[in-house]
């Protein structure tokens, strides 16, 4: 068997490797221990360099056009666009010319998940879609499109965003309907699909996991920081609400510490919000960082916060974990689905400012070694050689069901 990956990442301008993408590079390196032949089209030209010739993974570059700014959102979406374009002519010649079996979609961001399923059409090859999460909080109902744009517009987005963030969401939804097979992350993804028309017997459930071995060979470091905040800097991960609370925190506790982790395309706003509210000495953006310097940071720091809206699983929350950290989230469907039973996890209202603030607050004076005791037992369980042999075992049902037909 060989498989065929369209993996479309935006540019590291417009946000760091996030959660879709660690997943699919911790599947990808199990895959190519097993000696799973595979043809990989990377929109990120580095992220698969440490996979040379000879290897049973070929991964051919394919840059995402224009140099731009993460501000200019305009220009980001054109990029795309063009990206789109130029991606399905290469992957049409080039899942003829290796003659793979299969094509898989890692994410389901839009170009990457757009490209596939074009190429599932050219190719008549089936099609595996891993869905990672949707912004939609009410996994239970069908998605309306003026509730999902009013909930962009909640979160601080303009009139023009809002639109075409609701209107990528929909547009993403219908694509799915031609995938064969929808990996989803967690069972609340999976209930999305379900009501909103995806079958039953199209979605199965794989997971997550977090590399452990690795995290425990970072040594432990002193306790400089007193929040850390790791994501996407963007209005959906609640950077702003974190803001807000830590000004309040501030207020009561001048000496406490917060360090933010990430890049995206709120950096220059979150930025001049820190400024402007004189919170230089108490918050520090570090922009993004490699994974020895993410967990040393982790490591350095008391307490794991990540107030956002939309997560599909939440492998940072895993990571954090690792690292011995308690956790303060929003209480959302996936989280508390992946987390909620653990003891060092707190879970918030959604949007709640005046409880978060009071959460961190008491978390920062609990017992935070007993707490680190919680944390890392409840991650151990995870593993991503489990998730990799969980897709392939899909993709190999998907295809046999696609050939008897």
């Amino acid at each position: 068997m060989q498989i065929f990956a369209i993996f479309f990442h935006p540019s590291p301008k417009f946000t760091a490797v996030g959660g879709a993408e660690k997943r699919f590079l911790c599947v990808l390196d199990e895959w190519h221990r097993k000696g799973i032949r595979i043809v990989v089209v990377d929109s990120q030209p580095g992220l698969l360099k440490k996979y040379g010739e000879g290897s049973c993974c070929e991964v051919v570059s394919l840059p995402i056009p224009l140099g731009i700014k993460a501000e200019k959102w305009f220009l980001i979406y054109l990029g795309w666009l063009l990206w789109l374009v130029k991606a399905t002519f290469v992957c049409t010649l080039l899942i003829k010319r290796n003659n793979c079996d299969a094509i898989l979609s890692p994410n389901n961001t839009l170009p990457n998940l757009a490209a596939s399923v074009l190429l599932r059409f050219i190719s008549r090859k089936p099609l595996c879609v891993v869905v990672h999460h949707f912004d939609f909080l009410n996994v239970n109902e069908k998605a309306n499109f003026w509730q999902a744009y009013l909930g962009y517009r909640k979160t601080e987005y303009n009139k023009l965003l809002a639109l075409i963030k609701a209107l990528s969401s929909f547009m993403t939804l219908a694509l799915l309907k031609y995938a064969d097979a929808c990996i989803s992350v967690s069972w609340s993804t999976a209930k999305l699909l379900v009501a909103n028309g995806i079958p039953k017997d199209k979605i199965y459930i794989s997971g997550n996991a977090v590399n452990m071995e690795y995290i425990d060979s970072i040594k432990d470091g002193e306790k400089i920081y007193d929040g850390i905040f790791v994501g996407r800097i963007s209005r959906d991960k609640g950077i702003f609400d974190l803001i807000q609370s830590w000004r309040e925190i501030s207020k009561k506790v001048r000496s406490l510490k917060l360090v933010i982790i990430g890049s995206g395309p709120d950096s220059y706003e979150l930025k001049r919000r820190i400024n402007d509210l004189n919170l230089k000495e108490n918050i520090f953006f570090m922009g993004p960082c490699g994974d020895d310097e993410l967990f040393r940071l982790m490591k350095s720091s008391k307490v794991f916060i990540l107030p956002s809206l939309f997560e599909g699983w939440g492998i940072s929350i895993a990571e954090a974990l690792a690292c011995g950290l308690p956790v303060i989230c929003y209480d959302i469907p996936a989280v508390r689905e992946v987390f909620g039973a653990c003891k060092s996890v707190f879970l918030v209202p959604a949007k709640n400012i005046n409880k978060l603030t009071s959460t961190i607050l008491e978390v920062m004076n609990a017992n935070i070694k007993e707490l680190a005791i919680f944390s890392k037992e409840y991650v151990k369980s995870f593993s991503w050689n489990a998730v990799a042999l969980k897709d392939l075992k899909i993709i190999k049902q998907t295809l046999k069901y696609f050939y008897s037909k």
